[in-house]
């Protein structure tokens, strides 16, 4: 009957089948089942963001995928349907269906596994497996597929809050859980979405990504179970993101839920196995071994739990009366210890009666030297696994209005008769509208461009890759970064791992000088706007300044854009600023600071400072600007972020002498004085090679093709990349910095063979040519130049100089150059976010070519300059450390 039947669009979606799906199954199996259907958008938005593009493009073959609890199959027909594009772009030759086959739904609930199979059938995805079965389970029949470590995604909204769960699942499946030991009674236990989080570590292979969709209160939840979970969760993935959604989310439960974005950490080596080696390592120390292995994770915990590295090492040694004793950080531990049931009973043993007075004391000490070191063994262990992530987690949280949170989901509930389902806010066009992700564009643009706000599945999905990238205003309010430790409470002696996503960034200020209030130091001057309708308090002789008009760069500010009268500064509530006065972006750009070089008005975006007597304008721009972070992290708002009065009363400054703050004025002055020398070098340098190069397309040089320079033109490697240094280096775009092949210590590598290798091995000469991605990227030229072995990837093409005719660093510089990089760009295949340039119109672009002679005297003067640009940007990027030893020095 619907065998002819196609509801949707192959390349696209309709929320149609979605409510079509939860009509058939509206009533009866949701309660009882603990199940509740995740809304097609939220589908969307979570394989959005996902690293759905790297997969497709990396893999030699179609990644396997699963979802352990599937019920109407939603995740697994978006996912298919989000490949599509992928597959046309990266991967034209490969049949869908292949890629189908490898993904799998598990269901237990029969009737659900059924409307799955009619959903993939009625998508035109017929290959989906949809296995009836329970998910936790570790075999099944029929499906050789659904076995540990084989997978590399899974996404799923299992269910939550099932009672008596783990009395349907055998017993000797039972024992395949950790879990299992933290449950006294199974009749009663509910926890099923704790298990589902040991499933995923199992089921995923190394480096495998995963979303899962659980109750909130998974993160902080005490009990045995639950904290087990978030064990599991810090030692075996790294936490890529948390997306918190409120009660709105999911229609008929009023369920606060979050998504966790989690990617395997590696299985060989074993992460956790390897830090509980280290710590074990550690607490086994003695004099005769005072250096630590992974003995920086030591210094950086002691640093954020506020314990003098010498002291916690006692500690570690295990000294009874250390000098860790005196810690205050210990002092909880000591009052909870001298209350415990064990010290109670000990001392009323008629054996420990019996010993001398010293014996007994030396028992207490030795025991409670034992509590202590337990404890501490477990938080350094996990400082260590929270340490081990190098990128932070993006945390996002919706909004908590009625209408902030339908614009944040870009859908409402309908329960009307007849009308009953989600309804998507669109736009007059048709384009649904939300703050997750934006249509059909994968990689929908980080900021503002060609009208397009930023959206968050963008920003997850650059944690995914490694190149997290600044939160812009307008997202600010909803998706914060955090380090994953600062989210961990290490300070109670009942260490629970509990997860929070109001992470704050602990401040300290530490200096030998009086530290006071910036409130009690500094008169904060509020800005205005005139009347923006009255010409005559307009384009006046008055500087008006915003936040537009000054950078976090550039010490003073002299000009602005706008200008206003002095009627229009007599007729609002700007006020003029004087010379040396300082002016602070309070919004936006939080915390971006200038010095006025004469007198100037402002916005009510800025605040103005003025020194009162015990500091100097000068010395306030210096220290405040070291201490921004403590302005950050007080800055507040109900919709953006902002710096609001009662910051400058939570802010705290040194207060040295005025010869102190005069030495550390002109000192910090010289190095800017340097820094803006440099700066005026590189542009300066960058202008004359420009200069030089269009010199030459200016000439009489004659223009040859590409192709007729090369002795070979060869696209890169097809294969999946790690981050586990398994095989061979792998070059990628992001690593053409500035004309060259840059090594930044963070490259992914390539577990190929030896002779697959030998075809894709770079020689020192070579160019890496990028032809696929946004346009601005397209074309971008790189010149390999390093000793070890690399190879490179898929969309970067290699162009082999033959040197006969020309010289690898000119050739780099005319493929880099404006003209040839608007050739190719006009040449590119253009699609939403993606353009295209393939090898064989980028070798028939044509470049000048004069003689090797005049190319040398060319290569010559290069290398020459730009060794002064290495030098020059050498010096500016030691300048904030420059500075910071300079605060050290005084303050």
């Amino acid at each position: 009957m619907w065998q002819d039947i196609r509801l949707t669009n192959p390349n696209g979606h309709n929320q149609f089948l979605g409510d079509l799906f939860e009509g058939f199954l509206d009533q009866g199996v949701k309660q009882s089942e603990g199940q509740f259907f995740t809304p097609m958008p939220i589908c969307r938005f979570i394989l959005m963001s996902l690293p759905l593009e790297s997969l497709v493009r990396d893999c030699p073959t179609p990644p396997m995928a699963i979802d352990y609890a599937c019920g109407a199959g939603h995740f697994l027909t978006e996912l298919a349907l989000q490949l599509q594009p992928l597959l046309e772009e990266h991967r034209p030759q490969a049949n869908p269906a292949e890629f189908h086959k490898c993904m799998i739904g598990v269901e237990k609930e029969y009737r659900l596994s059924k409307v799955a199979k009619v959903s993939a059938f009625m998508y035109g995805q017929q290959g989906i497996q949809i296995c009836y079965g329970d998910g936790l389970i570790n075999r099944h029949e029929a499906f050789d597929d659904i076995r540990d470590g084989h997978f590399d995604l899974l996404v799923a909204n299992p269910p939550y809050s099932v009672r008596g769960f783990l009395e349907t699942l055998p017993e000797e499946e039972r024992k395949a859980y950790t879990l299992t030991e933290t449950i006294n009674d199974a009749e009663t236990a509910n926890s099923i979405e704790t298990f589902f989080v040991e499933r995923a570590k199992q089921l995923l292979g190394s480096g495998g990504v995963a979303a899962i969709i659980l109750p909130s209160s998974i993160l902080s939840n005490g009990g045995s179970t639950y904290i087990r979970a978030r064990e599991i969760l810090l030692q075996y993935f790294d936490i890529i993101a948390i997306a918190e959604f409120g009660s709105g989310t999911f229609g008929k439960t009023g369920t606060n839920t979050v998504t966790l974005f989690l990617r395997r950490k590696p299985t060989q080596p074993d992460t956790a196995e390897h830090y509980r080696e280290r710590v074990m390592e550690c607490f086994s120390a003695d004099d005769n071994q005072p250096v630590y292995k992974d003995a920086h994770l030591i210094e950086q915990y002691c640093a954020h739990v506020g314990v003098p590295l010498a002291d916690y090492q006692s500690l570690l040694r295990g000294e009874t009366e250390g000098t860790w004793k005196q810690q205050e950080h210990f002092q909880p531990y000591h009052d909870k210890f001298d209350k415990s049931t064990e010290l109670v009973n000990l001392r009323k043993q008629k054996k420990f009666k019996a010993l001398p007075k010293d014996e007994q004391k030396a028992e207490i000490a030795m025991r409670y030297l034992t509590y202590v070191q337990g404890i501490e063994r477990d938080k350094l262990y996990h400082f260590c696994l929270a340490s081990d992530q190098s990128n932070p987690v993006l945390i996002i949280r919706s909004p908590t209005g009625t209408k902030e949170i339908k614009q944040f989901l870009g859908y409402d509930w309908s329960s009307a008769k007849g009308d009953e389902g989600i309804k998507l806010i669109e736009d007059a066009r048709g384009k649904h509208l939300t703050t997750l992700y934006d249509g059909p564009d994968h990689a929908n643009p980080m900021r503002f461009a060609r009208g397009n706000l930023a959206k968050l599945n963008s920003h997850i999905a650059a944690n995914f890759n490694g190149t997290p990238a600044a939160i812009p205003a307008e997202l600010s309010e909803m998706a914060n970064p955090a380090r994953l430790v600062d989210m961990l409470d290490f300070s109670r002696v009942v260490f629970e791992k509990q997860i929070s996503l109001s992470a704050s960034q602990k401040i300290e200020v530490v200096s030998k000088w009086p530290l006071k209030r910036a409130s009690e130091l500094l008169e904060i001057i509020s800005g205005g706007t005139p009347d923006t309708g009255n010409p005559a308090y307009w384009n006046g002789d008055i500087s008006w300044l915003s936040v537009a008009d000054f950078s976090t760069v550039d010490r003073f500010v002299s000009t602005a854009e706008k200008s206003i009268t002095g009627e229009g500064l007599k007729n609002s509530s700007t006020k003029l600023l004087q010379v040396g006065d300082i002016i602070i972006s309070a919004r936006g750009t939080v915390g971006a600071m200038a010095q006025l070089t004469k007198p100037m008005a402002f916005n009510q975006s800025c605040y103005g400072l003025r020194s009162k007597t015990e500091i100097s304008n000068d010395y306030v721009f210096y220290v405040l600007k070291r201490e921004i972070e403590q302005l950050k992290s007080q800055s507040t708002g109900s919709k953006f972020k902002a710096i609001i009065m009662k910051t400058f009363d939570e802010v705290k400054l040194p207060v040295p002498p005025n010869d102190i703050q005069e030495k550390l004025i002109n000192e910090c002055a010289a190095v800017d004085d340097d820094l803006a020398d440099q700066r005026n070098i590189v542009t300066d340098t960058l202008d004359e090679i420009a200069s030089f190069v269009e010199s030459i397309y200016a000439s009489n040089a004659p223009h040859t093709e590409i192709a007729k320079l090369s002795t070979d033109i060869q696209y890169g490697l097809n294969e999946k990349m790690n981050e586990a240094g398994i095989g061979y280096k792998i070059f990628r775009m992001n690593e053409i910095v500035q004309g060259w092949m840059v090594d930044n210590g963070a490259m992914k590598c390539a577990d190929i063979s030896a002779e697959e290798f030998a075809k894709y091995r770079l020689n020192k000469g070579d160019l890496l040519f990028n032809r696929t991605n946004s346009i601005e990227h397209v074309g971008k030229t790189g010149l390999f130049d390093l000793d070890s072995d690399y190879c490179f990837a898929s969309y970067l093409v290699r162009v082999a100089p033959d040197t006969s005719k020309v010289l690898p660093l000119f050739l780099v510089k005319m493929m880099n150059s404006p003209a040839f990089q608007a050739e190719a760009k006009g040449k590119a295949s253009k699609s939403i976010n993606q353009s295209n340039i393939n090898a064989t119109v980028m070798k028939n672009i044509k470049v000048p070519v004069p003689s090797l002679t005049e190319q040398k005297q060319f290569v010559a003067k290069v290398e020459a300059l730009e060794k002064q640009i290495a030098e020059a940007q050498a010096i500016i990027d030691a300048a904030p450390a420059r500075k910071e030893a300079v605060m050290k020095k005084y303050l």
